[in-house]
């Protein structure tokens, strides 16, 4: 008996050949450390891709240890030109200093400092001559089902390298799940205030809206950012919205636009300028974290936009309260939520107000302080040369 062909396939987690090129680094011996000496450090990194939130803040972070006189380098491990990283670069970080490298450099070049920027970077630089740390800005595992990939990724905690974590959240997770044998540190989670500047708007008119408009995050490529979930929970607050006589329109965004949602509108990937547009047009934000936070919210916020998060996630790690409306992810919840805010004007004003205030305390000028003062400990005592 043969079985019968059907249109599906295997999930294609389980080739090997995706990591052809740096198979020669995946071992489970744990890092050598030895204390930097010189000023040279390098993030390494997978390329340089347009519209990464997590490159765009290793770009932030290196260019202000540029700032403080390092020598800081982008060094990709796996296949991209240089040209590519630099224009990357510059789109995501308009201005950015350090020096992009690509994969053709991993061999010869040479670092005081190395940091792993995600869990298949830490193989590759663990067993290089230097001080090793990790800039954790997720619990990698969660990427993956649970299967040898997920057990890859939580190894890389447990590997010895100085873990820099970018937030509570992910150092909570790491000191729960894993077996930690190296120092780890919480760096402040920042948002660029600058780059979303704040507008104000009539609160009043809340009270008699009968269209609700929502500017949603979400990634389809991302399932943290629960693209399946808030599609399904959306359109059945619609329909208990449309019910009670209110139109609720939902404008996606963080998504290609030839992807096909259920319902509402994909605006596609946007820059700076036209998020601040979408911001200042909608009347609430909406962005999923289901493990390490966005800095979407963040975003929202800082041009006033008023703030839905989900008790599901991670918000609560992340936002203060007072300065968003808390639902769970189903659609009575938000239903309710919603109509609530726009019942209570008042509310709403106060949560922007205060949002305002917090975003103050969590700018990138107290992440530097974070991540220099871990970086000078490391010097201490050291007699540095420079490159």
């Amino acid at each position: 008996m043969k079985p019968a062909k059907t249109k599906f396939s295997d999930a294609p987690d389980g080739s090997i050949h995706q990591y052809d090129q740096i198979l020669k680094y995946f071992n489970d011996q744990p890092a050598d450390q030895t204390k930097p000496r010189g000023n040279r450090i390098t993030f390494v990194t997978t390329g340089i891709i347009g519209f990464d939130g997590g490159q765009t803040t290793m770009l932030h972070l290196g260019t202000l240890l540029a700032n403080a006189g390092y020598d800081v380098y982008y060094l990709s491990y796996v296949p991209q030109s240089q040209d590519e990283m630099i224009q990357n670069a510059e789109f995501n970080y308009p201005g950015y200093k350090g020096t992009c490298l690509p994969m053709g450099e991993l061999e010869s070049h040479r670092s005081d400092i190395w940091v792993a920027t995600l869990w298949e970077s830490v193989y590759v630089i663990k067993n290089k001559p230097g001080y090793k740390m990790y800039f954790v800005q997720d619990y990698e595992p969660y990427f993956y089902p649970y299967g040898d990939r997920y057990q890859m990724a939580r190894r890389t905690y447990s590997l010895g390298l100085h873990m820099v974590s970018l937030g509570p959240w992910c150092a909570h997770m790491i000191t729960m799940h894993c077996k930690v044998h190296s120092p780890i540190d919480v760096i402040n989670f920042p948002v660029d205030v600058a780059r979303y500047p704040f507008k104000e708007r009539d609160m009043g008119p809340y009270q008699q809206k009968k269209q609700i408009k929502l500017a949603v995050y979400t990634k389809w490529s991302s399932p943290r950012r629960a693209p399946i979930n808030i599609q399904i929970v959306l359109e059945n607050c619609r329909q208990l919205l449309s019910a009670k006589g209110i139109d609720l329109k939902i404008q996606y965004f963080g998504t290609g636009r030839s992807k096909r949602f259920i319902n509402g509108e994909s605006l596609g990937k946007l820059t700076p300028p036209e998020l601040n547009r979408l911001y200042q047009s909608a009347d609430f934000g909406i962005a999923p974290s289901m493990t390490n936070f966005s800095l979407v919210p963040y975003e929202m916020m800082s041009t006033g936009l008023p703030l839905i998060d989900f008790k599901e996630g991670t918000g609560s790690y992340f936002l203060k309260d007072g300065t968003y409306f808390a639902s769970h992810l189903d659609e009575r919840d938000l239903a309710k939520t919603l109509a609530n805010a726009c019942a209570n004007p008042d509310t709403i004003s106060n949560q922007v107000q205060n949002g305002q205030a917090f975003l103050k305390t969590i700018g990138w000028d107290r992440t530097e302080k974070d991540m220099l003062a871990i970086i000078a400990n490391l010097y201490a005592n050291v007699d540095v040369v420079k490159s």
